[in-house]
């Protein structure tokens, strides 16, 4: 069997990654179990004594090798924690950052609470870019005509444009929290809830990256640019489209009691169902302030 070198708990000979923390297994050398390597070092030891006579100098030889054996295993357990400066968290977080943006894969190492941090920073980046487009759109139309009515009028698309960004909001949490209940239920894995979203948070800050690079471009453009808007929303897109491959990554190398493939596919449908139910919410409550917006035009 293979030990984590990260939570020191036994897993199978062939296991790719920890069943407990999801650490990668790949380059760690299977060992044997407990009880039979105390049996065998104590048939070794019996044999040993009966035929060869061990000197001093050889049991000393011995001794400090197995103590630099165990100071490098030391070393090779504790190496994987001890990647950040405990005392800034800052820079804990921007080093994540970074690494998943040179190096995406699912072994990133994240400090604590690392994943929640990506993700409120998806969050808050998603709710700036929507309240500025707001802003932006509103005010053009309110220049071209500025009186009460105008403003009156197209005073509520800002709150239905902010609407919009939470069901944005609401897609990227539908995936994180399903794909965490495949893994956990359908594929079996005992990974818990922070180290999942240390994993999702990788592809969520490559996701964050690009809403940054949409709400940079946004304040040195024009509304009424049509080439460059189109840039955007390709950018935008894209972010969206790597939450959805997240999913992907944070399943694809699991085996569990039920077929990954299948696995995958739950985690991918159920959250569009979630956000097809919230997309027609919204669109039902913007019909009916339109609908409300009509009959006050007609009272005036």
């Amino acid at each position: 069997m293979k030990i984590c070198p990260q939570c020191h708990k036994e897993n199978l000979e062939n296991a790719k990654f920890c069943v407990y923390c999801g650490f990668n297994l790949t380059s760690v050398a299977p060992v044997a179990s407990s009880n039979a390597a105390n049996d065998q070092a104590g048939s070794n030891a019996h044999n040993h004594s009966e035929t060869v006579e061990v000197t001093p100098s050889a049991a000393t030889e011995n001794h400090s090798e197995n103590q630099q054996q165990s100071t490098n295993a030391d070393t090779e357990s504790t190496t994987y924690s001890t990647n950040y400066a405990p005392d800034n968290l800052f820079n804990q977080f921007m080093n994540y950052l970074k690494s998943s943006l040179t190096n995406p894969h699912n072994n990133i190492e994240a400090p604590k609470y690392g994943g929640l941090m990506s993700i409120a920073l998806y969050i808050i980046l998603m709710l700036v870019i929507f309240g500025l487009g707001a802003k932006r759109i509103v005010d053009l139309i309110v220049a071209q005509d500025p009186n009460e009515l105008t403003v009156n009028i197209f005073a509520p698309i800002k709150s239905a444009i902010m609407q919009f960004s939470g069901i944005l909001i609401v897609s990227a949490l539908a995936y994180i929290l399903v794909a965490f209940a495949v893994r956990r239920s359908l594929l079996n894995d005992n990974i818990t809830f922070l180290d999942f979203t240390d994993m999702f948070g990788v592809y969520v800050n490559i996701s964050s990256v690009l809403l940054l690079l949409c709400l940079i471009l946004s304040l040195f453009v024009s509304v009424t640019s049509s080439t460059l808007m189109i840039t955007i929303v390709l950018i935008f897109s894209l972010s969206q489209a790597v939450l959805n491959y997240a999913v992907v990554m944070t399943l694809k190398d699991i085996k569990g009691r039920f077929n990954n493939f299948y696995s995958i596919l739950i985690a991918e449908i159920v959250p569009t169902i979630i956000i097809t139910w919230a997309t027609s919410v919204y669109i039902q409550n913007v019909y009916g302030n339109l609908a409300s917006w009509i009959s006050s035009l007609g009272i005036q």
